[in-house]
């Protein structure tokens, strides 16, 4: 048996022996440690196969992102926005306003920051203001309701111009900016609803969010181990007879009902891994890592990590590892344990802190950047004592790194946070 739902066979991972409890509960996080030990590509496929969904090799494009520049994420986050408008009743002007501010705010993109760290998601929204949560605000789906909720209490939004409306929602410092994205919306808004969106799974349930967790991050165990499909469904099945997931309502039978939620577990899951290989390997990413030599190890290694929990502290160039303080409990990455583990897997050492790392290469200009390079952020940009994050170059334009405490390794877009922020950057070696 594989799941930490009470069951108490033995198994052998990486040469330990631990019980099916111990596994998910002591093991780096769950499942977030075999992600971290497998290739990104080959979990994705094999969970995305759990689901009986095909699954793309991560290293090909799909033809409609790259007719449209566009990268696969960004393209799931507008179909997202136009489904939303759809759901509520709400005309394609609509999701045509919502599609020019998104890409305003953020590029399309749910992990965008901004704001010196106070606006998230697709549509920069401020917790603070009455948003939502972090969480919630960065999530496409919750984004475009809560953006939308708002669209609809704008007096005579439908006769206003485009500018005029999202201003009205947003409160911009650049109020005008919108309008410059009008028309790329109106494209992007009918290709996407001739080329159809993609099926919704079905047959799902209701899980709390501890119950999600504990399957989800046993599926991720199973996946990476390669447990078989109808191991992990018996042992739902199991779960569920023994009452270990107490928030699943008991309908029909056990068997049936393990199956939707093995189900409404793996489909999540197959979205959230593709989402996470479409942002770090589309062809821009790809093209770079072919040329950098040395930094483009480092990067492919960084990419390795995508999914693997920050913890204060932690990491190292043997992988992630126990952090201190906040992160003692959390096997893991903090920002200058990433670049150190990248860096040592293209065989040089940059030293275990943000300060020896600005110290590990030479200087280069921000218009000569390479993938790999050590891009620094400081709270004063121009005192180096002062630095407070390091993240990876992929593109200029986009960065792979370990953010803060209760999130994991991602890529992320700049920001006008991160500019203002920006002290300069290193080419290890």
């Amino acid at each position: 048996m594989i799941l930490e739902l009470g069951l108490a066979k033995v198994i052998a991972v990486g040469g330990c022996l631990v019980s099916s409890i111990a596994l998910i509960a002591g093991i780096a996080g769950g499942g977030h440690y075999a992600a971290a030990k497998a290739e990104p590509g080959r979990l994705k496929s094999a969970v995305c196969a759990y689901t009986d969904r095909k699954s793309s090799h991560p290293l090909k494009a799909s033809r409609l992102s790259a007719r449209l520049h566009l990268t696969p994420a960004q393209v799931r986050n507008a179909r997202t926005i136009i489904e939303t408008a759809e759901k509520l009743g709400l005309p394609p002007r609509a999701a045509v306003i919502g599609l020019a501010t998104a890409w305003q705010e953020s590029g399309l993109s749910s992990a965008a920051v901004g704001d010196h760290g106070q606006a998230f998601g697709i549509f920069q929204q401020h917790p603070q203001y009455g948003w939502g949560t972090r969480a919630q605000v960065s999530t496409a789906a919750y984004a475009s309701k809560a953006f939308f909720s708002r669209l609809a209490t704008v007096d005579g939004w439908t006769r206003k111009p485009l500018t005029v409306v999202a201003q009205a929602i947003q409160r911009s410092a650049t109020p005008n900016a919108y309008a410059k994205h009008e028309t790329r919306a109106k494209r992007l808004f009918a290709a996407l609803t001739r080329s159809g969106a993609p099926k919704k799974p079905t047959d799902t349930v209701q899980l709390s969010s501890a119950d999600f967790r504990a399957v989800r991050n046993s599926l991720e165990m199973a996946t990476a181990l390669g447990v078989s499909r109808a191991t992990v469904v018996a042992d739902i099945q199991e779960a569920l007879n023994a009452g270990k997931l107490p928030s699943v309502r008991r309908t029909g039978k056990t068997s049936d009902l393990a199956e939707k939620v093995f189900k409404t577990v793996a489909e999540k899951l197959c979205q959230e891994l593709t989402q996470r290989i479409d942002e770090a390997l589309d062809p821009a990413a790809l093209a770079a890592l072919q040329t950098s030599g040395r930094g483009s190890v480092a990067l492919a290694a960084a990419f390795k990590m995508i999914g693997v929990p920050y913890s204060w502290g932690g990491g190292g160039p043997n992988g992630p590892s126990y952090g201190t303080a906040q992160g003692a409990g959390i096997n893991g990455f903090d920002c200058s344990g990433l670049s150190e583990y990248a860096w040592a897997k293209a065989g040089v050492r940059i030293g275990s802190d943000t300060s020896a790392q600005w110290r590990a290469g030479v200087r280069v200009r921000r218009s000569q950047l390479k993938p790999g390079d050590l891009i620094f952020f400081a709270t004063n940009p121009k005192d180096a004592s002062t630095i407070h994050h390091v993240v990876m170059n992929i593109d200029g334009r986009r960065y792979i790194h370990a953010p803060s405490t209760g999130s994991r390794v991602r890529v992320d877009t700049w920001t006008s946070y991160r500019e203002a922020e920006y002290a300069g950057a290193v080419r290890p070696g």
